[in-house]
């Protein structure tokens, strides 16, 4: 076999695996969400309720935070309550974990209640900024028994808020997000 046969063969060979090693590289997977997709993240978001960091590193979370990403008919932008908790609500390794437990919340609320962008009505923002609030304080709590080094003061005082019905004042009166 001649070099440069083998090497054709050699390249066709390392495309196909890297293919299926990353089928992200293989090609662009931008879509619309499908009731299948939204199934998925509502199962990813119950199960990141219970255990944010192990779902944030799972294949789902990953597969999640690809797919929101590339998923066309749907705008997963930060709101203010994500905005509060990344100035200071939540620190170190928390702010990340509660960062993926924001984003998969109001992503699983947006796909049931087929708000494709928040933005575009306040009553919708409002809702989807709400829901995702509820979805951190849950993984917090559950959160705090093994670790309860990860104490914010800030996650309590929304916790104290959503236990006397008041969570929805408390959200209005977080800090609006800065301008784009």
């Amino acid at each position: 076999m001649s070099l440069l046969r083998f090497l054709m063969r050699f390249h066709a060979v390392v495309l196909v695996s890297l293919s299926l090693a990353f089928p992200a590289m293989a090609q662009n997977n931008s879509a619309p969400a499908t009731p299948q997709d939204a199934a998925r993240v509502g199962q990813i978001a119950a199960a990141s309720d219970k255990d944010p960091i192990a779902t944030m590193t799972s294949p789902d979370g990953r597969w999640f935070q690809k797919w929101s990403d590339d998923v066309t008919d749907y705008n997963f932008g930060p709101d203010k309550a994500a905005f509060w908790l990344m100035n200071g609500a939540a620190k170190g390794e928390l702010r990340r974990v509660m960062a993926f437990q924001h984003e998969v919340s109001t992503a699983a609320y947006q796909l049931s209640h087929l708000i494709q962008d928040p933005r575009k009505s306040p009553e919708d923002r409002d809702a989807v900024t709400l829901a995702g609030l509820e979805g951190i304080l849950r993984a917090y709590e559950n959160m705090l028994p093994t670790h309860p080094d990860i104490r914010s003061a800030g996650l309590d005082e929304a916790i104290a808020a959503r236990d006397k019905g008041t969570l929805a004042q408390f959200v209005a009166a977080l800090p609006p997000m800065p301008r784009r």
